[in-house]
């Protein structure tokens, strides 16, 4: 009866936690966000084409902005998270690229890309499939002043590298007679060092020797004249 009563106790519990809406507000609330985080994913795999949108920003003047693309469904839900129906190309804005088609596709940083154009009035985007940059055009369009500091700006550059290569070479020449100089300096000191000390050890072997020169001189003078006072003594 003990663990009867003991299983029920522990059933009673686990009916009571599932019983609680608060378990079950905790349990939504987990799956809600598994499923917007598994959304979310597959909408970021979708974005698989790089792309870059140009934008004519007047005076001839023309900015590039590099984005991300892939095929969305015509029906957008939750921001983007889902869709359906007949599939477009989409920025990772969600803005439809007008009637793309698989012969639009262009190559973007060395992949499989899109390039289209925002128009600037109706702010809608068209794909290009077909770029062509005419080198002569571009060329013309340029004033001679700008091919002058084009030339000048070389022209510093080349100066620039040459100024730091010589700067370079200076140092480490610099460098090399500083070590040149440091090593010479050593040896020199160490042969005057050496000679020094033998130049010392010749004078206090000579001073030595005069001394004892000397020493015995004074002695035998002293002998002699003890010599004579003893010859001479009653």
């Amino acid at each position: 009866m003990a663990v009867d009563l003991g299983l029920s106790d522990f059933t009673n519990s686990i009916l009571s936690w599932f019983m609680s809406p608060l378990i079950w507000l905790a349990i939504i609330g987990v799956l809600l966000v598994i499923s917007v985080g598994f959304l979310y994913i597959r909408k970021r795999k979708r974005l698989q084409f790089p792309a870059c949108e140009i934008i004519d920003l007047g005076n001839g003047k023309t900015g590039f902005n590099i984005l991300k693309t892939g095929w969305f469904g015509i029906a957008l839900y939750f921001n983007g998270l889902w869709w359906k129906g007949r599939e477009v190309m989409r920025t990772n804005a969600m803005e439809i690229i007008e009637e793309f088609s698989e012969e639009d596709f262009q190559e973007v940083n060395g992949r499989r890309g899109v390039i289209f154009y925002r128009d600037p009035i109706n702010r809608k985007l068209f794909p290009i499939s077909k770029l062509k940059v005419s080198n002569k055009e571009i060329i013309a369009n340029i004033p001679p002043a700008e091919f002058v500091d084009a030339a000048i700006s070389i022209v510093k550059e080349a100066e620039k590298e040459t100024s730091d290569w010589r700067e370079k070479v200076i140092t480490w020449v610099v460098i090399g007679g500083v070590v040149i100089f440091a090593l010479v300096s050593i040896i020199v000191i160490t042969q005057m060092v050496g000679n020094g000390q033998d130049k010392a050890s010749e004078l206090i072997v000579n001073a030595g020797r005069t001394c004892m020169e000397n020493a015995r001189t004074i002695c035998t003078e002293i002998a002699q004249g003890f010599a004579k006072t003893g010859g001479n003594a009653p």
